[in-house]
């Protein structure tokens, strides 16, 4: 009869056979032996080992184990051919062999095999009732290895079949999770068709429903654009266009913004082909309303692209097809100015200002002697192209024209002067004068000179022509490259008249030796003039200064400096009591005077008109 108590000390009991030692032979403690046993044949063949046996309850003659059912005889050991090594002879017989395959086979399987007691208690932690029998037979020891393996084998399947219905149940509970999902979406879909998307708070069902919101407003937002008339100012496209995008905005994102890319396609596209085709230059307003009203709605992308593709080019033929003096630039660019890209503009403004480099070499009519900027509007554009640009740009379309005009000449002085004049109303500076005179005019006149045949003609030609203009220019600049051939013509003449400088060995130059040297190339003449790297010395103002100071001393005035500059000059105040005055400076032949706000140019006789 199954005991419950008797089932619970033998529970305990096998807990605390794992931790007891095994008192069995060889196992636990060793087994004391008392009595020391006479050496046998055993013991002199195999010595230690047959002793180690023996200690182990080895009895001889009798089998190996508790129940004596191992080998009786010792394994014969067999020699070994020299440098033979394991598994070089056949040590066993086959039926050995066998015969222990079985026996540990028997034996494995019996070790692996759960108890009887594991068992019932693994059944009772599944949740599976046991029979009391096979409980009884637990505690009486009756147990078989037949009734383990079966009570095994089903504890097996019963675990499968667990593991079957744990996994269905995972499976359940995500069909039914997914169900929810399911339904919460269409829901959610359901809220965008009625216009209740807001409340949409999934990451998931948000892209969901920007996808059906934006398939919901792509039709409209194509029949809006296709109505839409770019010359109507008062169209309402782009503000109907907006309310669909504040329907739209709270799914739009900074790198992912559907509803703008759809709506920058298709004005793109129609903008583009109205100012290509139907649009005018002369029509700023429209143009730049067309972008203003649909700012809010395009991508800088598109914006940029109309700018690049369409309307820079638009600008620039205008401004290659503008006749000067006509309505220009100033008409129509200007309104533009500020919604254009500073790069657009930087390019638009270039083109402006080598129109009218390029009109000074052909269209300018030097009898204005200055250039009609203001006339043109071209201050319009100075602080967007740059002071040292334009004087550098417009200098150098100076040099070409006068230089073109001087070449038309016959040379004579009234010619030159004349040239020396329209440089210096433009601002060339005196250096570059000088070198384009000698290039001009020196090198040919000095070639005539030597090919007179005699020193009377001589000296008539370069009184005429080379001291005649030196000494008219002499008083506003030194003009060293014009005084280089003046001194060599007047040297000569020295030789030939054997005036105090006969001594000089020299030689008469050969025929052509200077005009050889003319560079006939005037854009290669105007870069030479910019690679001039010493700056003129004005003697007009060394002059101007001396003069001013003799004509305060004679009227009891005084030139104090001042500690300032103006335009890098010097600062001068011309004072009688030494503490108020007049502020002046000199620039070239002029003495400009702040008379008022500003400087102006003022004769000596004004300047105590000023002074107080």
């Amino acid at each position: 009869m199954f005991n419950p108590l008797q089932f619970q000390r033998r529970r305990r009991a096998s807990e605390d056979d794992n931790s007891s030692e095994d008192e069995r032979p060889g196992l636990g403690r060793p087994k004391e032996t008392t009595d020391e046993q006479p050496l046998t044949g055993v013991d002199r063949q195999y010595g230690i080992g047959a002793s180690l046996l023996r200690q182990m309850g080895y009895v001889e003659g009798k089998g190996l184990g508790k129940a004596e059912q191992g080998i009786v005889a010792p394994i014969e050991t067999k020699m070994r051919p020299r440098g033979l090594g394991i598994g070089g002879t056949d040590e066993k017989s086959p039926e050995e062999d066998s015969s222990g395959d079985e026996y540990m086979s028997e034996v494995a399987f019996k070790s692996t095999l759960p108890s009887l007691y594991s068992l019932i208690e693994q059944f009772e932690q599944v949740g599976t009732h046991v029979p009391v029998k096979i409980k009884e037979m637990c505690d009486n020891g009756s147990e078989t290895v037949e009734i383990r393996t079966a009570l095994a084998g089903i504890l097996g399947q019963l675990k499968d079949v667990q593991t079957k219905i744990h996994s269905a149940q995972q499976e359940l509970e995500l069909q039914k999770r997914i169900e929810v999902a399911s339904r919460e979406r269409r829901l959610a879909l359901q809220r965008v068709l009625d216009g209740n998307h807001e409340k949409i708070r999934d990451d998931e069902d948000r892209e969901m429903a920007a996808k059906m919101l934006m398939a919901k407003l792509e039709p409209r937002v194509r029949a809006l654009m296709d109505s839409w008339d770019p010359t109507d100012l008062d169209s309402n496209v782009s503000d109907q266009l907006l309310g669909y995008k504040d329907e739209y905005s709270l799914f739009e994102s900074e790198h992912d913004n559907a509803y703008q890319a759809l709506v920058s396609q298709l004005w793109k596209k129609k903008a583009g082909e109205f100012y290509a085709t139907k649009w005018s230059v002369w029509q700023p307003n429209l143009g730049i309303a067309l972008i203003e009203d649909f700012q809010e709605l395009v991508s800088e992308a598109a914006v940029a692209q109309i700018y690049e593709e369409v309307l820079l080019p638009k600008f620039r033929d205008e401004i290659r097809l503008w006749q000067m003096g006509e309505p220009g630039p100033e008409t129509w660019l200007t309104d533009w100015l500020n919604v254009m890209d500073e790069r657009m503009v930087d390019q638009v403004v270039a083109d402006i200002f080598q129109k009218y480099a390029d009109w000074i070499v052909v269209g300018w009519n030097i009898e204005e002697q200055q250039l009609p900027a203001k006339r043109i509007h071209l201050s319009l554009w100075l602080d967007l192209y740059g002071d040292e640009q334009t004087r550098q740009k417009m200098e150098s379309s100076v040099i070409k024209r006068c230089v073109q005009q001087l070449r038309k000449s016959k040379l004579q002085n009234a010619d030159v002067m004349k040239f020396v004049a329209l440089l210096r109303a433009n601002g060339v500076r005196y250096d570059k004068i000088d070198y384009l005179i000698e290039n001009e005019a020196a090198l040919s006149w000095t070639d005539k000179f030597y090919s007179l045949p005699d020193a009377r003609e001589q000296y008539h030609y370069v009184f005429n022509s080379l001291v005649r203009l030196y000494a008219r220019l002499f008083s506003c600049y030194h003009f060293p490259r014009l005084q280089k051939y003046l001194v060599l013509a007047l040297d000569h003449l020295n030789f030939e008249y054997k005036t105090s400088l006969q001594q000089l060995q020299m030689t008469v130059p050969p025929e052509h030796r200077f005009a050889s040297q003319r560079e006939p190339s005037i854009s290669k003449l105007v870069e030479a003039t910019e690679n001039l790297s010493f700056k003129p010395q004005k003697k007009t103002t060394v002059t101007l200064k001396q003069l001013l100071d003799d004509y305060c001393q004679e009227h009891d005035l005084f030139v104090l400096p001042e500690s300032t500059l103006m335009a890098g000059k010097a600062m001068y105040r011309v004072t009688r009591n030494m503490k108020s005055g007049l502020l002046i400076y000199l620039d070239d032949d002029v003495v400009w005077a702040k008379t008022g706000a500003d400087f102006e140019p003022v004769a000596f006789d004004e300047l105590e008109h000023y002074v107080h």
